[in-house]
């Protein structure tokens, strides 16, 4: 159980840094640009990543405590759940914003880049635990 929480520790602290990097970059480049209107995706973006990653890792944790051998269908679900609302998040913002054509595709690539990124991570992240830790 304690391996379990230090596993997920971690990862929370890997994805905040991941998004706060993320973020301040995009934040600069918007700076230096002088491009305000995307700083609303910017936000949306980064929320989408921080309030999944917490669902993630919390959801891992029931998972790997109750039923280790499960992991590898948690794996698959998780990933098609969170690309599901994903695309929520990212119709949502079409029908908002389907007047603004520039904002919409800033938008689409923000958010994209945000889930590129922490599905990175998840794929990264979890493969070496899973070769480290062997949590079967």
């Amino acid at each position: 159980m304690e391996l379990i929480s230090r596993i997920a520790k971690l990862y929370y602290k890997i994805s905040l840094w991941i998004i706060f990097g993320l973020t301040v970059i995009i934040l600069l480049v918007m700076q230096y640009f002088q491009e305000t209107k995307l700083v609303s995706a910017l936000t949306v973006s980064a929320l989408f990543s921080l309030v999944s990653g917490i669902a993630y890792i919390q959801s891992w944790k029931s998972v790997a405590r109750r039923s280790p051998k499960s992991l590898g269908k948690f794996y698959i679900a998780a990933s098609a759940l969170r690309m599901f609302a994903a695309l929520v998040v990212v119709v949502v913002a079409m029908l908002l914003m389907r007047g603004d054509k520039q904002s919409l595709i800033g938008f689409t690539v923000m958010f994209a880049g945000f889930y590129l990124v922490m599905l990175a991570l998840d794929c990264i992240y979890f493969t070496k635990i899973e070769k480290k830790y062997n949590i079967k």
